[in-house]
This record gives structure tokens, C-alpha cells and sequence, in this order.
């Protein structure tokens, strides 16, 4: 299993990293939950939108942020808060529906996931 592992210098921008939430829109996070959020595990990147390319997303905020390059398939020693990050990218579903008078209305119906990051685990 080959694991791509970042370098020292960008596992430390990691640490410097904001954790982007929709709960922690409002409040930072707990100790207890930053330090759970922080910690590094292998994940399998499967882009199941385009399974097979490569795909590029940023992440992080104005003042610190990071480009990543992931591949369909590839496993990388990822915080926790960033494959949570990545697994949470969805596209809306729409739909029409009549509301009753003839007048078609647009109506959310769910999402669609784009990405998967499973955790692997070493035997």
C-alpha cells in the first residue's frame, strides 16, 4: 500500500490550518474536539463524480489555505478535519413540483455526494 505523505513543511501548515465547519460557524471548537479533528489517518480518496482524474480543491481561509491534488484512488495521510472536509462536497439535486395553482415551483429534492475519503486501517 502506497501512502502519500506530505513533507515536514506542509504537514506544519496543516497544524495552521482552520478547521471549516457548518457547527463551528458560530463557536470554535472544544479542546477536546480540535484535538480529535487534528489527528492524522490514512484515507482513500474515490471521486465518484469523475472517478479516474486527478482533482485539485483549496482549502482554508483567506489569510491560510492550501491547494490539494488528489487522485481517484490514492491514499494520503490526511488530519481529520480535511477528509471530513472533502467527504462533505455534495451537488444540489432540484426538481420541479406544482404548487397547486398550475405554477411549477423549483424544489430542493437532496444532494448528490461528489467525493469519498475512506479511513483505512493497517492490519
Amino acid at each position: 500500500m502506497t501512502v502519500h505523505e506530505y513533507s515536514k513543511e506542509i504537514v506544519e501548515k496543516f497544524k495552521k490550518l482552520p478547521i471549516i465547519s457548518k457547527a463551528f460557524v458560530t463557536k470554535k471548537p472544544s479542546e477536546k474536539e480540535d484535538k480529535f479533528l487534528r489527528e492524522e489517518g490514512v484515507y482513500e480518496f474515490i471521486n465518484l463524480e469523475q472517478p479516474g482524474l486527478l482533482i485539485k480543491f483549496p482549502y482554508g481561509n483567506a489569510k491560510c489555505k492550501h491547494t490539494f491534488t488528489l487522485m481517484h484512488g490514492g491514499k494520503y495521510k490526511l488530519p481529520r478535519f480535511i477528509a471530513r472536509h472533502v467527504d462533505s462536497r455534495c451537488t444540489p439535486l432540484w426538481g420541479r413540483k406544482p404548487d397547486g395553482s398550475g405554477i411549477m415551483q423549483k424544489e430542493f429534492k437532496g444532494t448528490n455526494p461528489r467525493f469519498s475519503m475512506r479511513e483505512v486501517y493497517e492490519q
